[in-house]
């Protein structure tokens, strides 16, 4: 029987050859090491790679989505690790979803679709996470099967049909002054602290603690 870092070789393959979407050509994707760990369970799924992030090699790492890096390293103190040692990160669409000007854009409804059924499905079965921290709305729709209203869904954990919990967020690079208030919060900072609490809990919950940090 083949291991989940067999099984998930197998489907990046397939995965980083995928041209089904001929409006996201020339196809940037993350490399499989960019996306960590899925040995704990915890999942940290966002819309698409953004370009910074691909420049970088590794998800959420322009100054704005650095506000999740900095969350994780919050929770994860004293131990100072990658969060990609102990979690796992990944895209509902896997490609980078880029404007004519080459800014970075929102992945449509109809490409999000594609690759939830191509790709993230297949990879969900692999994982089989326990909990999904999902950023942005496609993400969360990808998820939960239906279009979302995130402000409304915001840091609540859904159960899904497949036995692992959807946590929607809104997505810090889409993050405006009105949904911030809507869901308690004024700055960035006051984000990063709620999202340091959540990624706490769920490490505690899944048995992670600073002990267990500091042996590995």
């Amino acid at each position: 029987m083949q291991t989940i870092d067999q099984r998930l070789a197998g489907f990046w393959r397939i995965t980083l050859r995928c041209q089904e979407c001929p409006a996201l050509a020339p196809w940037r994707k993350f490399p499989p090491r960019a996306r960590g760990n899925p040995g704990h369970g915890i999942m940290i799924l966002g819309e698409a790679p953004g370009r910074v992030s691909l420049e970088h090699g590794r998800p959420f790492s322009n100054p704005r989505n650095l506000t999740v890096r900095n969350a994780l390293a919050r929770a994860l103190a004293p131990a100072v690790i990658e969060p990609e040692e102990i979690l796992y990160f990944s895209d509902a669409v896997k490609c980078w979803p880029s404007s004519q000007s080459g800014a970075n854009r929102s992945p449509t409804a109809a490409e999000t679709g594609r690759c939830t059924i191509s790709h993230l499905a297949r990879e969900l079965e692999i994982i089989r996470p326990t909990v999904i921290f999902a950023f942005g709305v496609r993400a969360a729709s990808a998820l939960l099967g239906h279009p979302v209203k995130i402000a409304e869904l915001h840091g609540r954990a859904l159960e899904h049909a497949n036995g692992y919990r959807v946590i929607p967020l809104m997505h810090p690079s889409s993050i405006n002054i009105a949904g911030m208030l809507r869901v308690g919060m004024r700055t960035l900072a006051d984000y990063e602290a709620q999202l340091t609490e959540l990624f706490r809990r769920e490490l505690t919950q899944a048995g992670i603690g600073a002990r267990e940090l500091r042996q590995g």
